[in-house]
């Protein structure tokens, strides 16, 4: 039996609905899969299959504001993590995908709308304006999940929140043409749909961001108040922009995180930082919402046709769009086969045809009550098809690797280079950066991946080429710099995969906030003054099989043990965790056991 939206059944339902969603969330991460099409699975169990949870029931009439409003803040926090170096670098490729590539998708799916369903040209210019969108809804948890290397990453993060307004304000287009006859009336209504969009898009967005960033800057805002003012900015603007326009909240919310990813102040850096997590939240919650509205029997009808028309769209719609829109740029076929199998249907995508489709029935047009079906069946075909071809793909393409298991080392001092050594001996690559010059012609020199770059830069995440990595490990000589880079670096790899050296005693007098710290590798006494001094002593960095040798010498002082490779897995060893007695062990080491690992490893071999 449906749960009614009642007060005693109001709390459960939207426990429900967050508890599964996280629960889909976690299980993702631990198996794997992309969490998008767990999300999508769990929705149809609560909904249509168990009929646990009714969107239309527990929400009512606030389904679809509630819908675009979360739809607004997830924009705004793609703008947001949308710098203008990255929207420079792709800038090309990403202005043809919205703009030529979206047009070739629409009369694509005109077509295919008009050839497969009984369907008016009018309603099915509304179904293919809808589906011209991806979204970061879907393209994000997408690209997370798989973690392509290259351009290919923020040029698909780029075009999923640029096109969502752009598709939105072209269902307007074509919704107000379908209602009219006369071409000339037509005209002027089309033209003065995109002219209030524009101005309101553009106009209120820059005001309100400019407005916001103002505040903050100027310490109008006091730090508790930061978030909360900006997510009530966003509504505020979002809301006003779809009043003088309908649709063209989108646009504004998108202005408004781009204009203020150009500031790069710490502000922002926090708004980013809440914004992601409410991004998880609310992508878990629409999408089971989503999947829930399901209504299977209406689906049916026109399920072998939507087949057909998403085979159109997978198929032939995408590659062309790609293949135009890459046309004498220094993208390589693998780039741009990566980029064919990557246009997923969102969020956005519902709920603007629902919305529309509604209308259309309304005013009697033939075929509007196919939209919406025909449209859900395309968003779960395309998170499907997507959702499992995309990480595949990317790693058979050479963009991504089956599993992250490299690491990323900051600092390429002589023990540090050991340690990469090290590791690259066992099969685990390693990535060095060093703001020395010679420490990084050093690396080179031994045959290591090292760049000359700044990890506390914002660049540094965007320029180093992150493929197969996996984790960081800070072990420069600066402990604010090891905190500093696992605080920045947390974000990119959670965490859990976040390890530095222990700071030094003085540091650990409390000068160094607890939360800026990444997990301690090492036994204790292994910090930078105790590696630089026992290096200047001849210990060197050495691996060698776990056994009763390596347990004596860490008991006897003449080795720190920091990591362990087994069955090809890199894992660290942090403070309090046991001796590894199976796999390769790499640590520090004294000259007197040096002789005695490298017989062992030679005996191993």
């Amino acid at each position: 039996m449906l749960l009614a939206a009642s007060e005693t059944t109001l709390g459960p339902t939207l426990a429900i609905i967050v508890g599964v969603g996280m629960a889909a969330q976690w299980i993702a991460w631990r198996t794997q899969i992309p969490s998008i099409i767990l999300l999508l699975l769990a929705g149809l169990v609560l909904g249509p299959v168990a009929g646990v949870v009714d969107p239309d029931e527990f929400l009512g009439g606030t389904l679809f504001p509630i819908v675009s409003l979360s739809v607004a803040l997830i924009l705004f926090e793609g703008g947001l993590d949308l710098p203008p170096r990255e929207l420079r670098a792709t800038g090309t490729v990403v202005r043809r995908l919205i703009t030529l590539g979206a047009i070739i998708t629409f009369f694509v799916g005109v077509w295919g709308a008009e050839q497969l369903f009984d369907i008016s040209r009018g309603a099915a210019a509304v179904m293919a304006a809808v589906l011209v969108v991806t979204g970061p809804t879907v393209v994000g948890p997408l690209l997370r999940f798989v973690r392509p290397s290259g351009r290919t990453g923020p040029m698909l993060r780029a075009e999923g929140i640029l096109i969502d307004p752009i598709g939105a304000t072209a269902a307007l287009v074509a919704f107000e043409a379908a209602l009219t006859n006369e071409l000339g009336e037509a005209l002027i209504e089309v033209l003065g749909v995109i002219g209030l969009t524009l101005v309101a898009g553009f106009g209120i967005g820059f005001v309100s961001a400019w407005v916001l960033d103002h505040a903050m800057r100027r310490f109008l805002i006091p730090d508790y108040l930061g978030n909360p003012m900006a997510v009530a900015a966003v509504v505020v603007a979002f809301v006003l922009s779809n009043w003088v326009q309908e649709e063209a909240g989108l646009l504004t919310v998108t202005v408004m995180g781009i204009w203020l990813a150009r500031r790069d102040s710490a502000a922002v850096r926090q708004l980013l930082e809440f914004n992601e997590s409410l991004r998880t939240l609310l992508i878990s919650a629409l999408f089971i919402l989503l999947a829930a509205r399901i209504e299977t029997d209406q689906l049916q009808d026109v399920a072998l046709p939507a087949l057909a028309f998403l085979a159109l769209l997978v198929f032939v719609a995408r590659p062309l769009s790609v293949i135009v829109s890459t046309i004498r740029t220094s993208l390589t076929w693998r780039e741009r086969l990566f980029l064919m199998v990557m246009a997923p249907r969102g969020i956005v995508a519902a709920a603007v045809s629902a919305i529309f489709a509604l209308r259309l029935e309304e005013e009697g047009v033939r075929g509007a009550e196919l939209i919406v079906p025909v449209v859900f069946l395309v968003i779960i075909g395309t998170i499907l098809v997507y959702g499992f071809l995309a990480g595949p793909t990317a790693r058979r393409l050479g963009l991504a690797d089956q599993r992250a298991n490299g690491v990323l080392i900051v600092g390429a001092h002589s023990a540090a280079r050991g340690f990469a050594k090290a590791l690259d001996d066992l099969g685990v690559r390693a990535l060095l950066v060093d703001t020395d010059p010679y420490n990084v012609t050093r690396s080179v020199a031994l045959g290591l991946p090292a760049r000359r770059v700044s990890v506390l830069t914002e660049e540094a995440t965007h320029e180093l080429d992150l493929r197969g990595i996996g984790r960081i490990l800070a072990l420069t000589s600066n402990d604010e710099v090891n905190a500093l880079a696992s605080s920045r670096f947390a974000r990119v790899f959670g965490r859990r995969e976040t390890f530095q050296l222990a700071p030094s005693e003085k540091r650990r007098r409390g000068a160094l906030p607890e939360e800026l710290l990444g997990r301690i590798i090492g036994i204790d006494g292994l910090e930078y003054g105790t590696i630089d001094e026992r290096v200047r002593q001849g210990w060197r960095v050495r691996s060698a099989p776990a056994g009763e040798s390596i347990a004596a010498s860490t008991e006897g002082g003449l080795f720190f043990p920091m990591a362990r490779v087994f069955d090809g897995q890199l894992s660290f060893i942090c403070r309090n965790d046991p001796v590894p007695t199976q796999g390769a062990v790499v640590g520090l080491a004294a000259p007197s056991v040096q002789q005695e690992l490298d017989a062992d490893v030679a005996t191993a071999k």
